[in-house]
């Protein structure tokens, strides 16, 4: 046999590994893999890493790894040799780290902790090894009439199937079958099942595997020669498989038919009554069958049955950490349904979570806020939450990571600006730059975990007001929304938004400037974040205060965006669209607001979800459409073709006319001139005579006795000052506008070269209604409209005919009421204005007892009229 230093002083010439190898001297070949397997394994004194890495790379690089795979074929130079087969199985397993085939640490790359697979040129020769056909002998070892050869080959594979690609392969090859026939080997000892186990823990992470391991009827195998074995490497390693097999649906079934819960559990060593020696490794193992298991509600309801929960909870007083945290994840799990978050609860699972939040070990803090996110659901167990000091201990983790973020935010500037440095020499950059590379993120998982569990605990309102009471609680979430992974801000988006629903909570996070963060969170991939950013922003509207803030916020556009939102897979959202309708409804609760929304789109688009098939959204839709209506008077006028009674205008009020999508006043206003149907602006803040013409008409009806007490009047005589100041108005009109004209000469009123004038002074296919001096019954019905609502609000209705071709396209006309004016039987009376022909006349609508005034409907052009010629 070689000496090892003999090897390592001459590893390095050129094709003296090969020759060694290659002898066709079995005990030449053997003594070589052997010095080659324990220099693999024990390195140099002093640089152990190092060398390994040099050797490695020679066997990747120089042709050593093909050359350790042709011994494990019958092309063998020495031939085919137990021996020889062994030591290079375990070569191939020593390059490829066999460290990673440990389950245990599978399971800690699993939950978010870095995982060492890589280093000392692992991977490389694990990549190269497949490259090269390696997979094949392995798989053929699997038969090998020598169970420490089929051992050995199972281990190779556990140690080469850590990629989704080579557990394809090993299956493809018959790697499953093979695996459990070596586990069914009444020959086999338990050190060859447990390499079987531990390959099938590897391999049926695939899913074809899982597919594979069901056709073959392998969780009767697992059970039987895995968990039933009496030893508890074998035990832990066939959990661990079966938890991998059990993600697949038949396996399940088979796990349940062969009463595997009921196995697991009674590993589990935990329950008053067993005569089990517990075991950490298997409990961990056993654990995580279990929380995988507790996806499915039967397995859930099994495990609550059989008194899993209680032998899971019994777990969380054991030593060892990883135990603590799958037991942890195993009871999350188990409280998606109701009866076994009560059951959890009376076996003092809450406390124990809430005392495992200041353990060390930070996978476990983190399980523990999964689990305890999932305990606290309503207000008994919220108040638990609150009596067994969670919120302070939930407080303090989450602070404690605000400040392990804190420091890597701080850290990364100081790179990021170190690097930015014009006068820093490139040896300085290059340390900068690789002090920024080697700079590690807070545990992603534990933050996503705490902010977990401050989403759930902020639901339930009792919580809530204890939340508020802790000091910087709402900051510290506030802080992780500005996070930049955007789960982890996600997640306190989520958390935060709780706090809105407070009255108390609102003015908190105003002060924080929260919702330029929450309108960030609209356009977030997460659905849930997006619901809880809109519904945030729609509880800020439910005050002016809030509404003004969103206003300045210019939350308005990224809102409507919302009404189109999209989950992570390009699919329709439809809870964060109602959330956005919903949101949408309540800032118009404001004139600024409405207007805003809905000359960005949001009215359009709420009108298409009217007719969706998406029912909670075509309701809601349907009330946010009214609520803008409310406020936008230009906008119930271009959908309505009326502006009621109670709908006071004001300035800014526009009519577009008909047969036009709804455009912005702005965005009209850009429009070149052009011969299209004119615009109406009323707006005497800005048009001198307009505001003169309000300023006449004022006088003029207070002259004729009109003050507030008239108007608040419902008496005869306030009724007669009313229609007087009606009159009045109409006639001053009238004049401005270019006087009466009789009925059948209507056609003859031109008026089209002032209209083109008014554009022309503006430069603009906006008319402002003060630079009319002609005009005809649209442009009169709309100024009456504004100047009723000026000094007789709410008696005065617009009108509008609700056609879009023919001669009386446009054609408006007012109706006014006066309270207290009423028929014999108490019905109120409406009155056409006439404002074109016998200008000032009041023309009676009728009753049911009252007979309407024929002139009413030839001023309106309904009825036999409708198909009249203006002419």
């Amino acid at each position: 046999m070689f000496p090892t230093c003999f090897f390592i002083m001459y590893c390095s010439r050129e094709g003296l590994t090969k020759s060694c190898l290659q002898s066709p001297e079995q005990p030449v070949t053997l003594s070589a893999a052997k010095a080659l397997y324990q220099f693999a394994k024990d390195g140099g004194e002093g640089n152990e890493p190092e060398i390994i890495m040099h050797l490695r790379g020679a066997l990747g690089d120089g042709g050593g790894i093909p050359v350790v795979i042709k011994l494990l074929t019958k092309e063998a130079w020495c031939g085919a040799d137990f021996e020889v087969q062994a030591v290079c199985l375990n070569i191939l397993s020593r390059c490829a780290g066999e460290a990673v085939a440990d389950g245990r640490l599978i399971l800690r790359k699993r939950n978010g902790e870095s995982c060492q697979a890589d280093k000392n040129g692992e991977e490389k020769c694990r990549l190269k090894t497949v490259e090269l056909g390696g997979l094949k002998p392995m798989v053929e070892h699997l038969k090998s009439e020598e169970l420490d050869v089929a051992g050995k080959a199972a281990y190779c594979i556990a140690c080469h199937a850590l990629d989704s690609p080579v557990r394809l392969g090993i299956h493809i090859l018959g790697g499953v079958a093979l695996l459990l026939q070596l586990m069914s080997n009444k020959n086999a000892d338990d050190g060859v099942v447990n390499q079987a186990a531990l390959a099938l823990s590897t391999v049926l992470q695939h899913v074809e595997a899982k597919d594979e391991l069901y056709r073959l009827k392998g969780m009767k195998v697992l059970i039987d020669q895995g968990l039933m074995s009496d030893s508890v490497d074998v035990q832990e390693n066939a959990a661990r498989a079966l938890a991998y097999a059990i993600e697949q649906e038949g396996n399940l079934k088979d796990l349940r038919r062969l009463e595997g819960i009921d196995k697991l559990i009674e590993m589990l060593a935990a329950l008053p009554d067993t005569d089990r020696v517990p075991n950490d490794k298997v409990r961990q193992s056993v654990s995580f069958a279990l929380s995988l298991s507790a996806f499915d509600s039967e397995c859930r309801t099994e495990i609550r049955m059989k008194e899993g929960l209680r032998a899971l909870s019994n777990c969380l007083a054991s030593e060892e950490a990883r135990v603590q945290e799958e037991a942890l994840m195993a009871l999350a799990n188990c409280a998606f349904d109701i009866p076994c978050k009560q059951t959890i609860g009376a076996l003092g699972g809450m406390k124990n979570g809430i005392g495992l939040l200041s353990n060390g070990e930070l996978s476990v803090v983190a399980n523990a806020c999964v689990a305890l996110s999932r305990l606290v659901f309503d207000f008994m167990s919220g108040l638990d939450f609150v009596e067994e000091g969670g919120v302070g201990q939930l407080a303090s983790v989450l602070s404690n990571y605000c400040k392990l973020y804190d420091q890597f935010v701080e850290s990364k500037q100081k790179h990021v600006e170190d690097l930015s440095k014009e006068d820093l020499d490139q040896e300085a950059k290059k340390a900068a730059q690789d002090a920024l590379e080697k700079l590690e993120i807070p545990d992603l998982r534990l933050g996503r975990a705490i902010l977990e569990n401050c989403k759930s605990c902020a639901e339930q309102g009792n919580v809530r007001e204890e939340m508020r009471k802790e000091e910087n609680f709402f900051g510290n979430m506030f802080r992780m929304i500005k996070h930049e992974d955007e789960i982890v801000s996600g997640m306190a988006c989520q958390a935060l938004a709780n706090a809105a629903f407070d009255v108390e909570g609102r003015p908190m996070l105003l002060e924080m400037n929260a919702i330029p963060e929450f309108v960030k969170c609209l356009t977030y991939k997460d659905v849930d974040t997006q619901l809880s950013a809109a519904r945030a922003i729609g509880n800020f509207a439910m005050d002016s205060y809030g509404r003004q803030k969103l206003f300045e916020s210019k939350a308005m556009a990224p809102l409507v965006a919302q009404l189109e939102a999209k989950d992570e897979n390009g699919k329709d959202a439809i809870e964060p669209r109602r959330a956005a309708i919903l949101a949408i409804g309540k800032c118009a609760s404001d004139r600024s607001s409405a207007v805003e929304l809905c000359d960005i789109g949001a009215l359009s688009k709420l009108l298409s979800l009217m007719d969706t098939h998406w029912k909670q959204l075509g309701q809601a839709a349907e009330d946010a459409v009214e609520r803008l209506l409310q406020k936008s008077q230009s906008a119930k006028l271009w959908l309505r073709g009326e502006v009621d009674f109670e709908d006071r205008t004001s300035d800014g009020w526009f009519d577009m006319g008909v047969g036009r999508p709804y455009t912005s006043l702005t965005d009209l206003q850009k429009e070149t001139i052009n011969t299209n149907r004119e615009v109406l602006l009323a707006d005497a803040s800005q048009d001198n005579r307009l505001k003169q013409l309000v300023e006449e008409v004022k006088g003029e009806c207070a002259s004729l006795g009109l003050t507030q007490i008239i108007l608040d009047k419902r008496d005869i005589a306030s009724t007669d000052i009313k229609k007087k100041c009606v009159v009045k108005i109409a006639e001053i009109l009238s004049q401005r506008l270019g006087g009466s004209i009789l009925y059948d000469k209507y056609m003859d009123f031109g008026y089209s070269t002032e209209i083109q004038r008014c554009k022309q002074l503006r430069k603009s296919n906006v008319v402002w209604v003060g630079d009319l001096k002609k005009a005809g019954c649209r442009h009169r019905a709309f100024l009456f409209k504004y100047l009723c609502d000026l000094v007789l609000p709410y008696l005065c209705r617009l009108e509008r005919t609700k056609i879009e071709r023919g001669a009386h396209v446009g054609h408006a006309w007012n109706v006014v009421k006066f309270f207290g004016d009423v028929d014999q039987e108490g019905q109120q009376k409406t009155y056409t204005v006439d404002l074109m022909h016998n200008v000032g006349s009041l023309y009676e609508n009728g009753t049911d007892f009252n007979p309407a005034d024929e002139w009413a409907a030839k001023y309106q052009r309904k009825d036999v009229y409708h198909f009249i010629s203006l002419g």
